[in-house]
């Protein structure tokens, strides 16, 4: 009884082991910001953080916030504060926090 235990064991311990690395590539997958829809300025979310699609305090818009995750000179990318849609490279919200 005890063998069929440990073999139990060991072949989870093994299918364990290759959904890790399995789970961490689809993870690391570039998103498709650029496939979804731009948060609309009248959502419920977007008037919870004061979200406007053209900031007009100079040097602060989502390109240069840490939570923004576009690529460098896109119009716009992925925010984890809006998700499902993608927020304007322009845009500013009440949780902007510069880039180090």
């Amino acid at each position: 009884m005890t063998d069929i235990k440990r073999r139990k064991f060991v072949s989870l311990m093994g299918v364990g082991a290759a959904v890790v690395p399995v789970s961490a590539l689809v993870a690391s997958l570039p998103s498709r910001a650029q496939d979804m829809p731009v948060v609309d300025p009248e959502s419920a979310q977007a008037k919870a953080l004061q979200y406007v699609s053209e900031t007009e305090i100079p040097d602060q818009n989502c390109a240069n916030c840490t939570l923004y995750s576009g690529a460098e000179g896109a119009d716009a990318g992925p925010c984890p504060l809006f998700p499902g849609v993608s927020v304007m490279a322009s845009a500013w919200c009440s949780a902007y926090v510069p880039r180090a």
